[in-house]
């Protein structure tokens, strides 16, 4: 999320007289942050989701192929939510980084698998290089369960 719209989320809740603790959460069982943010913040019901990386929680390192990062990622991704009492069917908007717009197909596959049911908005942005070397990154926001 860039940070106009931050901004302008932030303007929206206090507007409306939403006064909730920005909570910041790191997740013991997944790759450490490659930088100085948290693994997802929390606002209320909203979960905002920092960009990861095909990196396994084991061994901390890059998986090689994009089909393994990228299903990596949707399973860092999928801890992250239950551990803020959300799954992909809360997901809002997805923002998928990719240095190579001809390997979307590959990801755009692995990524139809993870949502069945509710298909959150989406953006793709072909970059021209990601941290650790990685070919693609995916941010997300989602609300939490009921």
């Amino acid at each position: 999320m860039n940070k106009i719209a931050f901004f302008l989320l932030c303007v929206t809740l206090v507007s409306c007289g939403i006064k909730k603790e920005i909570v910041t959460v790191n997740h013991s069982n997944l790759p450490k942050p490659v930088g100085p943010y948290n693994h997802s913040t929390r606002y209320g019901n909203l979960i905002f989701v920092s960009g990861q990386l095909g990196l396994d929680p084991k061994t901390n390192s890059l998986k090689s192929a994009i089909e393994e990062q990228t299903v990596q990622i949707f399973e860092n991704l999928k801890a992250i939510l239950e551990n803020n009492h959300s799954d992909f069917d809360h997901i809002t908007k997805t923002t998928i980084f990719i240095t190579d717009m001809k390997q979307f197909e590959i990801v755009n596959k692995i990524y139809g698998r993870y949502f069945d049911k509710h298909f959150p908005a989406r953006s793709t942005i072909e970059v021209t290089s990601l941290p650790r070397n990685a070919v693609v990154e995916i941010e997300c926001i989602a609300v939490k369960r009921n």
